[in-house]
């Protein structure tokens, strides 16, 4: 039999073995723990961006909004890196990517991984179009499409004065002396919009030609990424 002292030797060599092995495995789980807490945080900063990223561009008052989840396309074309730091400091410090379908509107930083947030829009482009009414029936015409605003040019021929313009009854345009030349008046887009022109006697076609600018709106899906 060992004397006792060795065996108190071997149980404090086999203590601090087991200690030293334990404050091991609390310092890897420390570790883990820490990472999962760092992770966890970054996570929570990506989607809290990305979340109001999303939410100001499809905003009623956004910069690229032509109405609440409306996005007006010549805005979109126009964004930047420049302007989305301007116009959404949200953005600040953060690797942010913007796609519109299978298109990137804009992408700042290294954006590998983050957050993405996804909402389904309306993009709305402004087209021109140009018609020559007959007018010689009762002297009005009846636009085909909606539109906020129409240009006039107005060109009727030696000796004939159109006096005024109504637009759905209201007046647009008067001059007793005649309206000559090109000019444009607000009109409501959310109703269809009737001419009507007063002239000292029948406008032949070709006195009138009518600029409208109707929308044309398609749905697309709106991605935003954000990785911090």
């Amino acid at each position: 039999m060992r004397p006792v002292s060795d065996r108190a030797q071997a149980n404090l060599v086999a203590l601090a073995v087991a200690l030293l092995a334990l404050t091991a495995v609390l310092g890897v789980a420390l570790v883990v723990a820490d990472g999962a807490l760092s992770g966890a945080d970054r996570e929570a900063g990506e989607r809290r961006v990305a979340v109001s990223l999303s939410d100001r561009l499809v905003a009623a008052d956004g910069p690229v909004s032509a109405r609440a989840n409306v996005l007006d396309a010549a805005a979109l074309d126009a964004l930047d890196s420049a302007t989305l730091d301007r116009q959404f400091p949200v953005a600040d410090g953060h690797d942010v990517r913007i796609r519109l379908g299978d298109r990137t509107l804009v992408e700042t930083g290294d954006v590998t991984d983050g957050t993405t947030m996804r909402r389904i829009v309306l993009v709305e482009r402004e087209t021109t179009a140009t018609l020559t009414p007959n007018l010689t029936a009762d002297g009005s015409v009846t636009i085909p499409r909606r539109t906020d605003d129409v240009t006039l040019q107005v060109a009727p021929p030696t000796g004939v004065a159109v006096t005024t313009v109504r637009a759905n009854g209201r007046v647009v345009l008067h001059d007793p002396a005649g309206i000559r030349g090109t000019v444009t008046v607000p009109v409501s887009r959310f109703e269809t919009t009737t001419l009507a022109f007063d002239a000292s006697r029948t406008l032949p076609t070709g006195s009138v030609d009518v600029t409208y600018y109707p929308t044309q709106t398609t749905k697309a899906v709106l991605v935003v990424t954000v990785d911090a």
